[in-house]
């Protein structure tokens, strides 16, 4: 940390100068902006104004892979990345269906694959995690529903890809914040306990479309645990706050109370799991929300 002084001019005004080395980083001369806004604690925050800064950037990478699955984590590295355009070049032509057939392929915005060519021209900026995290506990609440009701395989697995993007969006919005100095609101604590959940939501998912419509008791236990992450989910987006300690204790009482598995089977490995990373979301979200009472 590098403390400055304050300065005072003779119009009574307050400054303090910019660091070269964060100006030279940034490109920031004296015709840039900056934008300057005030977060919940009280502190200023300074970052480059993205209209006066913004550069393109651009990957091109040519490898020798044949590989489906390295070639499908080359392609979701340089998409969570903040890049304008990428492209991969392949020795050989692809099996395109196939590499179609990775679930988070299938979801992702302006890739394109050309025999050997895989590229993206626009790929997604975003900046704000804490929205996506609130609408993929909504998706996930909805998809529980249909599950319970009328168990549409169709609309489940199409719920299942849309809470996928969710968490890679959020990914790729946290990604572009530590890299780039993206504009945000939130806090760089906030962004840790936000991809922490979105990755254990995501991982809970999985396990949880495996459950069959002959499992619908168990299925409402999960959904009451659901109801309470999404009125904190909903209060996150009414306050721009952190979850309060008192409803997030709420959740932890809720998940500890569905019902212990005993593995058996493959199905019962589900159930555990399921209940084991719902439990992890708990202790995560307590733990945002003591840190917001002693911050």
């Amino acid at each position: 940390m590098e403390i400055r002084k304050v300065q005072r001019t003779a119009g009574d005004m307050h400054y303090v100068y910019l660091p070269t080395s964060w100006c030279k980083k940034h490109n920031i001369d004296s015709k840039t902006k900056v934008n300057i806004d005030e977060d919940s604690s009280g502190r200023l925050n300074i970052y480059p104004d993205e209209k006066s800064t913004k550069r393109d950037s651009h990957l091109n990478i040519s490898i020798s892979e044949e590989n489906q699955e390295v070639i499908h984590k080359l392609i979701m590295a340089c998409y969570i990345n903040p890049l304008s355009s990428f492209q991969v070049k392949l020795d050989k032509d692809i099996d395109y269906t196939r590499l179609l057939n990775q679930k988070k392929i299938i979801s992702l915005e302006s890739v394109e694959i050309d025999r050997n060519i895989i590229s993206s021209d626009s790929s997604v900026m975003l900046t704000d995690p804490d929205l996506l995290l609130i609408t993929m506990v909504k998706k996930i609440r909805n998809l529980l529903l249909v599950m319970i009701k009328d168990y549409d395989s169709e609309l489940i697995n199409r719920y299942e890809e849309e809470i996928d993007r969710s968490k890679m969006l959020i990914e790729k919005s946290i990604i572009s914040f530590m890299t780039l100095t993206t504009p945000m609101k939130l806090k760089t604590i906030d962004l840790y306990y936000i991809s922490l959940i979105s990755r254990d939501l995501e991982r809970f998912v999985d396990h949880l479309i495996k459950l069959e419509k002959s499992d619908k008791e168990y299925l409402k236990q999960i959904i009451e645990s659901m109801d309470i992450l999404k009125e904190i989910m909903d209060s996150l987006k009414k306050n721009k706050a952190n979850p309060e300690y008192k409803k997030a204790l709420d959740f932890v009482r809720k998940v500890a109370s569905i019902e212990n598995i005993k593995v058996k089977d493959v199905k019962h490995y589900d159930k555990r799991r399921i209940k084991g990373l719902l439990s992890s979301v708990s202790e995560v979200l307590i733990d945002w929300a003591i840190t917001k009472e002693i911050r």
